[in-house]
């Protein structure tokens, strides 16, 4: 028969808490980096570089067919043995370090795809009149297409930082332990019992985290929209 404890549900969350630092900290650091590189390969199919653009392309295609749980475990086994053939070793990396870098690869090109057609959808004739006016390149991104690509690029660019966020679930597989690496240790010292209220507790805080995401996406893009109207 199927029983929900209650009190001992309530009593998970501040054991759980223990583990939210570190999952935040991992969340930030993924999105971040995912972003940064996501830039640069837009850029990169933007100018259409040789070689480079068409690599990018088949990066795009493949992450588009592969559950990130593949890539992750592509990382954590198939890089070992690439370094090491590199005369370097892995030894002594931290499990996070696999977790980050299996994000970043498999994100990087979606991310990419979100930030060059809003880059595109800016008219060119505004960036031809700022090299007319001798702005450089710096600063017509910074003040002419950013301000306009931003609102276009923006709602992707939250449903995919929640992607990212709820992939950073599963880094556990590893050995990582993350807010669900918490829960299955607190599931594994009760001997198996209390599995219903662990996982709805971690699913509440979750849930929790995507709110405040979304919460935080929209008073910036009100406070985006009111500056714009300013400008």
């Amino acid at each position: 028969m199927l029983t929900f404890n209650m009190s001992y549900f309530l009593g998970l969350f501040p054991r759980l808490a223990d583990a939210l630092p570190f999952t935040l900290e991992v969340i930030v650091a993924s999105i971040f980096l995912c972003l940064l590189f996501g830039s640069l390969v837009a850029v990169i199919r933007i100018a259409k570089v040789p070689v480079l653009s068409q690599i990018c392309e088949v990066w795009l295609s493949y992450n588009r067919s592969m559950p990130f749980v593949l890539d992750l475990y592509l990382v954590y086994f198939v890089l070992p043995a690439i370094v090491k053939m590199m005369h370097f070793s892995t030894d002594g990396w931290p499990l996070t370090v696999y977790v980050l870098i299996a994000l970043t690869f498999h994100y990087t090109p979606v991310i990419s795809e979100i930030i060059r057609p809003a880059y595109l959808s800016v008219d060119k004739g505004q960036n031809e009149a700022a090299m007319v006016f001798g702005l450089s390149p710096a600063h017509r991104v910074l003040h002419i297409v950013a301000p306009q690509a931003l609102p276009v690029a923006l709602p992707g660019l939250v449903n995919e930082s929640i992607n990212i966020l709820k992939d950073t679930s599963i880094m556990y597989f590893i050995g990582v332990v993350d807010l669900m690496g918490k829960a299955g240790l607190i599931i594994n010292a009760n001997y198996g019992q209390g599995k219903l209220e662990t996982y709805c507790a971690v699913a509440l805080i979750y849930w929790a985290i995507v709110i405040l995401v979304e919460v935080a996406f929209h008073y910036f893009q009100k406070w985006n929209t009111t500056g714009a109207r300013r400008a």
